[in-house]
């Protein structure tokens, strides 16, 4: 069947509502070489799966796997915590060319994308991705995350600020068992101060404890 896409659509999205495979959608669409890069209007086909058993493999590293990866390519680093800053040029090697980060400029690195974002969803925000926005956009049907109810490695995990004058926090879940989290990647001050200046860490859970947590998967 054929589909055009819609508003708010992404090719996961649209995968997940149709029940395909995420490989096998881009596998007969063989024009969309960027899953990221749809547009409303565009036409894609749908396969039917009772014709098309045998699903479509590939050797490709997963694009959570990739966001880990790249996450942990900047533990250790010399790059100390600051609020507001990171995540404004995502083609750098590191999440920050100041040598100062914070949680949301790492995430917004990690996947590629500016923290000041053109994405639609978040002019409600002024343009900002923070642990707020990103609370907010897993919370809508629109955004570049989808609502997770259990953690999955490459997903995010985020609270909001609890109280005037508190702050969020966001990191990456690199690795999860029985549906919790067991390991994040985050860039915060309790790291700066226990590492000797180097903020992003891996780490136990801990931090997101007793917190309204919310999950989000990427989805571009």
């Amino acid at each position: 069947m054929l589909y055009t896409i819609k508003p708010g659509d992404t090719l996961s999205k649209v995968a997940t509502r149709h029940q395909v495979p995420l490989n096998m959608l881009l596998a007969v669409n063989p024009k969309i070489k960027n899953a990221n890069l749809i547009y409303v209007g565009q036409v894609i086909s749908i396969p039917n799966l009772e014709e098309n058993p045998e699903p479509v493999t590939t050797i490709e590293i997963t694009p959570d796997d990739a966001w880990i990866n790249r996450a942990k390519t900047a533990i250790n680093q010399a790059i100390g915590y600051k609020l507001g800053q990171g995540g404004m040029k995502p083609e750098l090697t590191l999440p920050s060319n100041t040598g100062l980060c914070d949680c949301s400029g790492f995430v917004c690195w990690i996947f590629k994308i500016k923290r000041l974002s053109d994405v639609p969803f978040y002019r409600r925000y002024a343009g900002w991705i923070n642990t707020d926005s990103m609370v907010g956009d897993i919370l809508s049907s629109a955004g570049i995350f989808e609502r997770l109810d259990v953690p999955e490695s490459g997903c995010i995990v985020v609270y909001r600020k609890q109280k005037k004058g508190s702050y969020g926090h966001v990191g990456i879940v690199s690795e999860t068992k029985n549906g919790a989290i067991t390991k994040v990647i985050h860039c915060s001050m309790g790291n700066h101060t226990r590492f000797g200046g180097k903020s992003i860490q891996e780490t136990g859970p801990g931090v997101f404890l007793n917190k309204v947590v919310y999950y989000g998967k990427f989805s571009g």
